[in-house]
């Protein structure tokens, strides 16, 4: 996801702490410290996730370049737009949570969010 407003406060305020009550670690780039290659950090996040949430409203390149490894890894990935947005050819197969970006939106893709992490860990959270 892009590191900016308003989509830095979708991963505080949903992405974080829903995953945190499927006792998953949700972080991204930007929360990892020390010296080194950015990239390879990216890299290394993506081989060891148990799932990727991709947040692909802005045409990102960087971000689809990271979903395409994810997949191409075989790793169950959640992807996420804001509603309206045309999605890229290469991945309108993909199911996609679309959401409002309203205080009223905001508990439909906690709600999406839930619903897919429980479909992909198969438990009640």
């Amino acid at each position: 996801m892009q590191f900016t407003t308003p989509y830095q406060e979708l991963y505080a305020e949903v992405i974080k702490p829903v995953a945190q009550d499927f006792d998953l670690e949700a972080y991204h780039a930007g929360e990892v410290y020390g010296p080194g290659i950015v990239l390879q950090d990216i890299v290394q996040g993506i081989v060891d996730a148990q799932v990727v949430i991709a947040e692909i409203t802005p045409a990102n390149q960087n971000v689809f370049y990271e979903l395409g490894y994810a997949h191409a890894l075989g790793k169950p990935t959640i992807l996420l737009a804001e509603r309206g947005k045309t999605l890229p050819f290469d991945i309108t197969g993909y199911r996609c949570v679309f959401y409002d970006n309203t205080i009223a939106g905001k508990s439909g893709v906690e709600a999406a969010l839930r619903n897919h992490l429980r479909a992909i860990f198969e438990r009640d959270v």
